[in-house]
């Protein structure tokens, strides 16, 4: 059958006559008395928390009259109200036993009420573990009386920390183990029950907010978080250290069913524990109480028993003087928790307030630094307004060379288009003398109906050609569209057919691949193939001139060939025209560059051009020598418009 125990919290009423042995709680295993228990333990709770001056009070009508001065005392109830009660009461009682005519009046509190009764000095002395007690102190007026002297290694005062507690089957073994798994603490501010593990976790370069998948933070009391931990609500539980062993003493938990992560307990520490022990709670005074109280309670403390009931009730071996909270400061500043650190723009305004001389230094180079950034934008813009002028002139300028180098062709092929244009004025002429001789003769009209057709044919053909002419001599601005590159190339050559037949050279055409329209410029395509033939054509009389002033004449035909490939998968047009003159006589780069040329009457102008027109076009130009002489050039241009490609 379970037993309920229910703690006896009668005090000695012979205040002199202190008592030599603690009190024992009695225990009930009696199956009638199993609701009186509960009943009780339920009353002596609630009175505890709404009236513990009525519960403590050894005789309320003597007490009246005996009491001088009564002192509030909060305490931080990590286990509940009750068991914090159980706890402290005895040290209260050895508080008045030495110093008489004054009552100790217990207040259990969490860490929020904690804080909010030393804001508003609602209580005189307050009980807590070191991380609250520091933050306090950085805040409010809080002196430090004593430090709890812990029953561990013959009374260590650095006896707090945490435990990272997972069941005994799981399968963590370290605390590494744990990524991206739910854990349960008490809260987030909490010292031994958290911080000290977010500190440990920071210096393993673990962030805290992200390693664990949740972290439920679930407040007191502490044993809520072991039994979370046990029915598998999380995998792993943060407590205070020997938070466990004490639960499995009291029979609450079976000890032998959890484990302790990373255990570092130092020699002699009976409590298992996960990070590194800090000082131990603390007994300070506020600004409510008096000097002359305080050092009577410092006294009365210090002198307290080891084995006396009041510290084993507190589980203790008494107090210590104060010891320094430094280590918890540096914890507090490493985790950016320090009640006295300031956000990084105060902390700035600071320096500033102490530095004034290089604050304005510092805003006389930021203003210094802005007037040289709108000088180099007011630069910058006044630059780019002139280098669009300049090269919207040598737009200008590149539009009138290549019409000059256009009428340059013209001039060069004066005499093919003489010859052109003569053919069709003699047949009309021609015609024209037999139309004469017929009507002279008494023809009809309708005989010379068809004079007059041949001699209208004739003049299509020459206007076809000066317009022709007209076209590529013409100024006229870039005009792009989708065009038959095959009709373009055939018109070209048409105005080359004469010289051709002069040099003997022989201009065959050749055709591969689905015929597309492609997006180009028909006056400045037509001038980049005459420049290419035109050149092939220089290269093959160069050549035959070379080999006749050498005695080393050949019957070999020149010849130049025109190849039209479309590539479908490139989405280009591939443009190749070869010759088997005498070949390229410099680097193919500095050919085309402007003004350099191997002919003797040349300007320099034809390839730079075609280089140009290719670039314009968003194409490629490659130029390569024949074996055994000879020049190949290809040209490569897209089917479609560059915004559309």
């Amino acid at each position: 059958m379970k037993c309920w125990i229910v703690p006896s919290l009668k005090r000695d009423s012979q205040k002199k006559k202190p008592q030599k042995k603690p009190q024992k709680k009695q225990r009930s295993c009696v199956a009638g008395g199993y609701w009186l228990n509960v009943i009780g333990y339920s009353v002596v709770t609630l009175a505890a928390i709404a009236f513990p001056h009525t519960i403590f009070a050894k005789d309320l009508q003597s007490a009246d009259s005996a009491i001088n001065q009564k002192v509030d005392v909060g305490i931080l109830a990590t286990r509940g109200n009750l068991e914090a009660l159980n706890r402290w009461q005895p040290t209260m009682d050895w508080l008045e036993r030495k110093i008489p005519r004054t009552e100790f009046v217990l207040h259990p509190y969490t860490l929020e009420q904690m804080t909010d009764a030393v804001k508003t000095q609602t209580v005189d002395f307050v009980i807590t573990n070191p991380g609250q007690s520091v933050r306090l102190g950085r805040q409010y007026p809080l002196s430090w009386l004593a430090t709890l002297r812990s029953q561990q290694q013959g009374g260590t005062t650095l006896a707090i920390g945490s435990a990272l507690v997972v069941r005994n089957d799981s399968p963590y073994f370290t605390l590494t183990d744990l990524d991206n798994q739910p854990v349960a603490a008490v809260s987030d501010s909490a010292f031994g029950g958290y911080l000290t593990l977010r500190r440990n976790m920071q210096q393993l370069s673990l962030d805290p907010n992200r390693f664990f998948s949740t972290v439920d933070f679930i407040g007191f009391p502490l044993d809520a978080i072991l039994y979370k931990l046990r029915d598998k609500h999380v995998e792993a539980a943060v407590l205070p250290v020997c938070q466990l062993e004490t639960m499995g003493k009291e029979g609450l938990i079976d000890f032998s069913q959890y484990r302790v992560l990373d255990n570092q307990a130092p020699v002699g520490f009976g409590c298992q524990v996960s990070t590194a022990l800090y000082p131990n709670w603390s007994f300070a005074k506020t600004g409510k109480a008096s000097e002359t109280l305080a050092k009577k309670i410092a006294r009365a403390l210090l002198d307290l028993p080891e084995r006396d009931p009041a510290a084993i009730a507190a589980n203790s071996l008494g107090w210590s003087a104060p010891i320094s909270q430094l280590k918890i400061d540096k914890l507090y500043q490493d985790l950016d928790l320090h009640p006295l650190q300031k956000p990084w723009w105060q902390e700035a305004l600071t320096w500033l307030k102490s530095n004034q001389q290089w604050g304005w230094t510092f805003l006389l180079f930021v203003v210094v630094l802005n007037l040289y950034h709108f000088l180099l934008e007011y630069r910058f813009s006044r630059n780019q307004r002139l280098l669009i002028a300049t090269q919207n002139r040598l737009k200008e300028k590149n539009a009138m060379l290549e019409h000059a180098q256009r009428v340059a062709i013209v001039g060069e092929l004066g005499g093919s288009i003489a010859h052109e244009i003569n053919q069709p004025l003699s047949a009309i002429r021609n015609y024209s003398q037999g139309g004469l001789v017929r009507i002279n003769k008494g023809s009809s009209a309708d005989d010379l109906k068809v004079v007059l057709e041949k001699i209208q044919q004739q003049v299509i053909r020459a206007d076809d050609i000066v317009q022709r002419l007209r076209s590529l001599i013409k100024k006229r601005p870039i005009n792009k569209q989708y065009s038959n590159v095959q009709a373009l190339i055939t018109d070209a050559v048409m105005l080359l057919d004469h010289d051709l037949i002069k040099h003997q050279i022989t201009l065959s055409m050749t055709e591969s691949g689905q015929a597309v329209p492609v997006y180009l410029d028909p006056i400045g395509f037509q001038q980049l193939l005459l420049n290419l033939v035109k050149n092939a054509m220089d290269a093959c009389v160069l050549n035959d001139q070379k080999q006749s002033l050498q005695k080393q004449h050949t019957q070999e035909k020149y010849q130049i060939v025109i190849d039209t490939e479309y590539l479908p998968v490139e989405k280009q047009m591939k443009l190749v025209v070869t010759d088997n003159g005498i070949g390229l006589e410099a680097d193919a780069a500095l050919l085309q560059s402007a003004f350099f040329t191997t002919k003797e009457e040349g300007l320099g102008l034809g390839l730079a051009i075609c280089r140009d027109v290719v670039e314009d076009h968003h194409g490629t130009l490659a130029m390569t020598a024949n074996n055994p002489h000879g020049c190949r050039i290809e040209v490569r241009l897209p089917y479609i418009a560059n915004t559309e490609n």
